[in-house]
């Protein structure tokens, strides 16, 4: 399981990659780059870059070839991968019924209670036996995050804006907190330090 620190060090590097290519300093090979993205994935990527040009609903019906002819440069492949690796960084488990189904299929494991239990029906302890399953299996992890203290413990998945880092510790959540702290920005009653779960 990669840790929080791994996936910083990765993203460190694809932000040096994009000051590079940005300046055009060097340039990867984007039709063997292309190869390692899927249909589904390219269409995401064009939605994403252009907006305000691509509806989802249009390029759904797009083939392979005249989606790769959108996609003109690298840099614009490196934005979208930082886009989703960001993304990725800060994202909480859903508990939807689709999700749910779908990680029981995943890790072959219809069997279990919470697979035959609707998920409107569950509890604190269904959910937590649900989180240590997905612990198990690589799924999620606990991490450690500063917020404001307004942002209760059952709050941090309902914050709009969601904390900029994310620490594999709670002894590296403190060590960053007491840096926050040495500025003026910030007095110590006005940060906490809550644990939560994000998909790996």
């Amino acid at each position: 399981m990669m840790t929080i620190r791994a996936h910083k060090r990765i993203l460190l590097f694809l932000k040096d990659l994009q000051g590079f290519l940005m300046d055009g300093e060097g340039s990867l090979k984007l039709p063997e780059l292309l190869k390692h993205y899927t249909d589904s994935e390219l269409r995401e990527m064009i939605h994403f870059i252009y907006r305000d040009s691509w509806s989802k609903n249009a390029l759904g019906f797009m083939e392979r070839k005249a989606l790769e002819e959108i996609i003109l440069t690298d840099y614009q492949v490196l934005l979208w991968t930082i886009h989703k690796f960001e993304e990725r960084m800060t994202a909480s488990p859903e508990y939807s019924q689709d999700e749910i189904d779908g990680y029981f299929q995943r890790t072959q494991n219809e069997m279990h209670y919470l697979a035959l239990k609707p998920v409107a029906e569950w509890d604190a302890y269904d959910y937590s036996n649900y989180r240590s399953l997905m612990v198990k299996t690589g799924t999620t992890k606990k991490v450690y995050a500063i917020f404001t203290s307004d942002v209760l413990k059952e709050d941090v998945y309902a914050v709009t804006s969601k904390p900029s880092y994310f620490f594999d510790t709670k002894a590296e959540a403190e060590a960053e907190l007491q840096k926050i702290l040495e500025g003026d920005e910030f007095k110590p009653n006005e940060l906490v330090i809550h644990s939560l779960w994000l998909l790996t």
